[in-house]
């Protein structure tokens, strides 16, 4: 698929309320590609807010580079949906905490919490580290 094609077909997915997805040509940068940035509502995810329940809500992102000379339609929205389910899995193991500390085990921005997931490298591609 062509990256022009491919951007036009992105940007026009619908996903949760409150979320957009726009993606730009990026074979300036990596050749068959597209840069995709997916917004999203969310709350503030730190510990001292668990309690209260994540009250603080925020608006935030993520961006990725997804490979799109290979693809057709329906591999492209495999791809986009699969980035989704990375942004999806990164939120919750920042928001799943276990009283009475609310200790995130699993937390993506700590070493030990991602080493705990197997994810030692830890997810920096998420675009906005």
């Amino acid at each position: 698929m062509e990256a022009a094609s491919a951007v036009q077909l992105i940007n026009q997915l619908i996903y949760k309320p409150g979320w957009t997805i726009d993606a730009d040509d990026h074979t300036h940068r990596f050749e068959g590609t597209v840069k995709v940035r997916f917004t999203f509502p969310a709350h503030r995810s730190e510990r001292n807010l668990a309690p209260e329940g994540y009250p603080e809500k925020i608006t935030t992102y993520a961006e990725f580079p997804i490979v799109v000379a290979d693809c057709d339609d329906v591999e492209l929205y495999r791809r986009i949906l699969g980035k989704i389910m990375e942004i999806e899995l990164h939120e919750a193991r920042e928001f799943l905490r276990v009283p009475p500390t609310y200790w995130a085990p699993f937390h993506p921005h700590r070493v030990d919490g991602m080493k705990r997931w197997g994810d030692s490298p830890g997810d920096l591609l998420y675009g906005i580290s």
